[in-house]
């Protein structure tokens, strides 16, 4: 009779989920405890909160990771996730002391270090206890001009250590997140099918094992396997000696399927009920049970694209807990209550949670889900659930402490000595590898963190999600050479300027912080995001790496354009549209109001232009003129000069930059160059020495090392140059 009451009740949830409604309410979660950890069994208990965020960046620490337990040390690991920056961050959780440890700390260089995974979410963690060892996979681990939405990287962790060792990469175009460590067969195995960009899947019926003995990747055809869905679980089962794979159907139903590693078989389980179809759920083996236990996760209605595959379109969040007794081929619900999840103020886009963060640990008979809007959960079961635990019961333990909050999430490297000691009138080709890419932005020298800052842009990084529009904010550190991802592309993402291009954005000397607004949307997904997301005006504080949405109730649509600065001498942010409209927007940080000029001011599209402190005016080349905006008088002037004045060059987008230590301004029109003493408004053309630069798009002073900064917006070359 009980059966038949749970049998009904996950019946009764099913349908409602395919009909849309909530599912009934489970039990209450239980509260954390304040002075001991006293797990009862039968019911999710919350114990601790994820890492937070020191610098308050509204950030969410850990999303898309997984989690997996040491069954040496009963230590929780967990690597990377979506942010900050997508990381590539180590933590640990200790169960009895309810806390978490940073194993590892986060380094933003690009290209990423070798001594480590790449940063980013997804790496699928397995457990080896042969070797004892943990397996790391797949993953979202590299940005740059070629963005592979996955990768085929293996890595092997040893946690007694905390050291990382790279293995065989995978011969096999893009990769999989799902990994599990065959205990009968001795292999690592990968779930079916390949994705390329999330974009088109290739099911080539064959299924992929690691031998860690020999280091090679062997192909198994696999006839007849269940197609790919990115994020659907995938576990083993070790009584069953076969790994379970749980595909999430386009109606929101689900099918269970098996593979056999020793027999390369499929086969596809006869299970009713079934849970409703999911992606990212959290999923464990209970091996003293000999059972799979699953929570959660992202189901249907799926928005239609190419597949209907869950991931991309986004559904309902999930908060129901299913077990799996693979030899019985039998689902049961359990009525163990569910997480909660909190709303917060000001949240962007669906915010649905990845529960894939999920482990078990036999010694405690106690199952860990972490996610980042959640917090730290526990599970025990009671008998009729299948299990018979002790009861648990640890000593007080400390609260949950914060880690201490450094000055600045990137500490400033020392003067690079190579451009101190660059002599007048040399190119010097700087290093740095790949970057973001992406055109038709402005490139800005941020004065506080003596960084050159770039964000999103028009064909940005070949990503998916954002349809060639990024939401990236991408810096190079002339000190040390090198690109930094401070934000990876996610349009849904923690609480940032919209994705697109033609963006306005300046950086306050004042305030020392960057202003952002405007710019063109062109992600069909951009719809997920708020009004304010696209049109609204945010500053980034660099020292923090914090975005805030500035409170303007005079917002005005200040369209696209890279006509933009900051009036140091009127302490404004001012952005002008591009293609000669009309009219130039005014943003006044101290009112956080923005004004729009009423008389007709012109400037040309992908025109970018410097401010000169010296003359308190701006200056844009535009059509073989030097044109000033005076702020004062609302007018547009051209400026008489005099010397070898530049030739119009339809081909190229005029950059200028300003020197305030020998007041002076460098025009780049490709690989041609000029200068214009301030004083003297005296053109002279340059001939540097050396390789010469190619300039789209990206032209700065550098004022800590005294030298101009040039490159192109969609390639990752940087050069510098001091004119005098």
């Amino acid at each position: 009779m009980r059966y038949g009451l749970r049998l009904l009740a996950c019946l009764t949830f099913a349908a409602a989920l395919r009909a849309g409604e909530a599912p009934p309410p489970g039990p209450a979660p239980v509260a954390a405890p304040k002075d001991a950890l006293e797990l009862a069994a039968g019911g999710w208990t919350k114990i601790a909160e994820v890492p937070p965020d020191p610098f308050g960046r509204e950030l969410e620490p850990g999303r898309g990771a997984f989690l997996c337990v040491d069954p040496e040390s009963g230590r929780f690991f967990r690597y990377g996730g979506y942010t900050p920056g997508e990381t590539n961050d180590l933590w640990s959780f200790d169960l009895a002391a309810r806390a978490w440890t940073n194993d590892l700390k986060a380094d933003y260089a690009w290209p990423p270090p070798e001594n480590r995974p790449g940063a980013g979410p997804w790496w699928q963690m397995t457990c080896d206890p042969k070797r004892k060892v943990i397996w790391f996979g797949g993953g979202k681990g590299k940005v740059g001009s070629t963005h592979r939405a996955l990768v085929a990287d293996l890595w092997k962790f040893d946690p007694a250590k905390k050291t990382f060792t790279a293995m065989k990469t995978q011969m096999y175009p893009a990769g999989s997140v799902h990994l599990a460590y065959d205990t009968k067969n001795d292999l690592l195995v990968r779930a079916p099918g390949e994705d390329s960009e999330w974009a088109v899947i290739h099911n080539r019926d064959a299924t992929w094992c690691y031998d860690p003995n020999k280091n090679e990747w062997l192909s198994r055809k696999t006839p007849g396997c269940p197609k790919y869905a990115l994020g659907a679980p995938w576990v083993y089962d070790e009584g069953a000696g076969k790994c379970v794979y749980l595909f999430p159907k386009n109606d929101g139903t689900s099918e269970t399927w098996t593979y056999d590693a020793a027999a390369g078989v499929w086969e596809k389980l006869a299970c009713d009920p079934s849970p409703p179809g999911r992606v990212c759920a959290g999923a464990a083996y209970l091996p003293d049970q000999k059972r799979i236990v699953i929570h959660g996760g992202i189901g249907h209605p799926v928005k239609p694209n190419e597949y209907g595959y869950m991931h991309r379109g986004g559904g309902n969040q999930l908060h129901d807990t299913w077990m799996l007794d693979t030899a019985a081929k039998k689902w049961t619900c359990l009525n163990v209550g569910e997480p909660a999840v909190p709303v917060l103020p000001g949240q962007r886009g669906s915010r649905m949670e990845p529960m894939q963060g999920m482990a078990y640990d036999a010694r405690t008979q106690t199952i860990l889900l972490a996610a980042p809007t959640v917090g730290v959960w526990a599970l025990r079961l009671k008998p009729e659930q299948g299990s018979a635990p002790a009861p648990l019961k640890l000593a007080a333990l400390p609260p949950f402490e914060a880690p201490q909050v450094p000055e600045r999430v990137i500490p400033q490297a020392p003067p690079n000595k190579r451009l101190l000691d660059l002599e007048p009138m040399t190119w010097l080709k700087l290093g740095g590898g790949a970057g973001l890419v992406g055109g038709e932005v402005p490139h800005i020298y941020d004065e506080t963190s003596g960084y050159v800052l770039k964000y999103g842009g028009c064909n940005n990084g070949g990503t998916t999600f954002a349809s060639g529009y990024g939401n990236d904010l991408s810096a190079y550190d002339p000190a040390t050479e090198r690109w930094i991802a401070l934000r990876c592309v996610d349009p849904a993402g923690p609480a940032r300027p919209g994705n697109g291009c033609t963006r306005f954005y300046a950086y306050d000397p004042v305030r020392k912080c960057d202003w952002f607004a405007g710019g063109t949307a062109g992600n069909p997904l951009a719809a997920s995001l708020p009004a304010e997301g696209a049109k609204g005006t945010w500053r980034y504080d660099p020292l923090k790496d914090r975005f805030e949405l500035a409170p303007s109730e005079k917002t005005v649509n200040t369209g696209a354009g890279v006509v933009t600065f900051y009036d140091r001498a009127n302490n404004c942010f001012v952005g002008v549209p591009k293609s000669y409209g009309t009219g130039v927007a005014v943003f006044e940080p101290e009112t956080s109001d923005w004004k729009l000029a009423l008389k007709e001011l012109r400037a040309k599209a992908y025109t970018y232009p410097a401010y000169v402190e010296s003359l308190k005016l701006m200056l844009v080349f535009d059509e073989g003129k030097l044109l000033s905006l005076d702020m004062q008088k609302l007018a547009w002037n051209e400026v008489a000069t005099k010397g070898d004045a530049p030739a119009t060059d339809a081909n190229a987008r005029p950059c200028l930059a300003y020197d305030p230590d020998h007041d002076l301004v460098l025009l780049a029109l490709g690989s041609r160059f000029w200068s214009l003493d301030v004083k003297s408004l005296t053109w002279t053309a340059l001939d540097p020495k050396g390789e010469k630069a190619n300039v789209n798009e990206c032209l700065v002073y550098d004022r800590r090392h005294k030298v101009f900064i040039a490159g192109e917006s969609t390639r990752s070359n940087r050069w510098a140059l001091r004119v005098k």
